[in-house]
């Protein structure tokens, strides 16, 4: 018997193998559709995510609540930086402020001013007023004291000028009267329009002096301060507009750590609160930490401002902290298990068909492919458990078969 070289085996069982894989193609050909055959196995469902470490509770550091109007950040402390209470944390820019609050003192001494010499002119105006009407008082005296109406001594002419002038020094008496009464009203109503302005800018004045009182943010307690993204992700900078109870950053409480952690919207199917997950340190890839999902948000948004790509965000609860490796802000990668199912059949979404609540398979059988009613259970993004409407060795196909191969 000849015995064949080890070259000679190889040669032979890729030619056996490519005869099998050549029968397939032509079965396959022949139909004209991709089929598979219906097993078992067992059905696990794991969720990838990255995110990083936050404590499960902190200290929120804000700007003051009393600081009014948007103010710069001039100076903030770095981040992961231990600090105690007391310790200036971030600074707030001066500069506007101050150069605001001498404009307003200058406004309100200048008006200070100009109330002094409303008063003065005011006084000026009332005493000649005053002085006019005590000498057109006299002069009115004199003309009724001296008036005589004795033709013997005076002609027609005389007598009706010294009564025309009667006339008239009694009604430029009425003018200083009603001039001292208007110009008293006119006067005080221009002081209070001055006091009115003053105290517009006393109010500036005051909450200016009040915002440069709070320009410096402070650490409430022991910490280890930890810089506070925005909805955007970005971080605090120097340069950025801060506003009234604006968080810039936490105090977190390292003893109890919990990932945050963001998932594809596409790729968070089975995701919900009360799963179990693993979480991996990148720092330390071979310590495995398990955990639970305990918040999951209700809406996917983007994690980078302008980006199309949306993320569902959640975090897992740590079954046990360790301190010395567990900072705030360390990145990881968790893995959430959202399906584990033992010896089940399982078969391609792409497989399933469905119209009003009805779900359907093409089995093949030998007269052609017919269309078997399926119930679906558990669902991963590319598989589903089949519960009832299969069994072992069926034979299903992939697409649509053509209505020639139907039954």
């Amino acid at each position: 018997m000849m015995r064949l070289g080890n070259n000679q085996l190889r040669v032979v069982a890729i030619s056996l193998l490519s005869v099998l894989a050549l029968t397939a193609c032509s079965q396959q050909q022949q139909d004209g559709v991709l089929t598979m055959e219906v097993g078992s196995r067992d059905f696990n469902v794991e969720i990838p995510a990255t995110g990083e470490l936050e404590a499960s509770q902190s200290t929120a550091v804000t700007v003051p609540i009393g600081l009014r109007g948007p103010q710069s950040l001039a100076w903030i402390l770095d981040n992961f930086t231990q600090v105690k209470a007391g310790d200036v944390i971030a600074k707030m820019d001066r500069t506007r402020t101050s150069y605001q609050l001498e404009m307003e003192k200058f406004d309100f001494d200048r008006l200070s001013l100009d109330s002094e010499m409303q008063q003065k002119e005011d006084q000026t105006v009332s005493k000649e007023l005053t002085t006019g009407t005590k000498v057109t008082s006299e002069e009115k005296a004199l003309a009724e004291r001296f008036f005589s109406e004795d033709e013997r001594v005076y002609t027609k002419i005389e007598i009706i000028e010294q009564m025309r002038n009667q006339d008239y020094l009694g009604a430029k008496l009425d003018y200083f009267d009603w001039g001292l009464a208007q110009h008293d009203e006119q006067a005080q109503a221009e002081l209070q329009l001055i006091k009115l302005k003053q105290g517009g800018h006393q109010a500036k004045i005051q909450r200016y002096q009040n915002n440069l009182s709070q320009m410096e943010i402070v650490a409430p307690h022991d910490g280890l301060f930890v810089y506070q993204s925005s909805w955007d992700g970005a971080m605090p900078a120097v340069g950025d507009m801060m506003w009234s109870g604006s968080t810039i950053g936490t105090l977190p409480d390292t003893s109890v750590m919990q990932a945050k952690c963001f998932v594809l919207e596409s790729e968070a199917a089975g995701l919900a609160v009360g799963k179990s997950a693993t979480v991996y340190l990148d720092a330390y890839p071979d310590k495995p930490f398990k955990g639970t999902v305990t918040q999951v948000d209700a809406l996917a948004k983007p994690k980078e401002k302008d980006s199309p790509v949306n993320y569902f965000q959640f975090t897992v609860s740590l079954d046990k902290t360790l301190v010395d490796i567990m900072q705030p802000g360390r990145q990881l990668n968790v893995k959430v298990h959202a399906l584990s199912l033992t010896d089940v059949i399982t078969i391609p979404n792409q497989a399933i068909f469905q119209k009003e609540g009805q779900y359907w398979v093409y089995m093949k059988t030998n007269a052609g492919f017919i269309k078997q009613n399926v119930t679906p259970g558990q669902r991963s993004i590319d598989t589903t458990e089949i519960i009832s409407g299969l069994s072992k060795g069926d034979v299903i196909a992939l697409t649509t078969p053509p209505k020639r191969n139907r039954v």
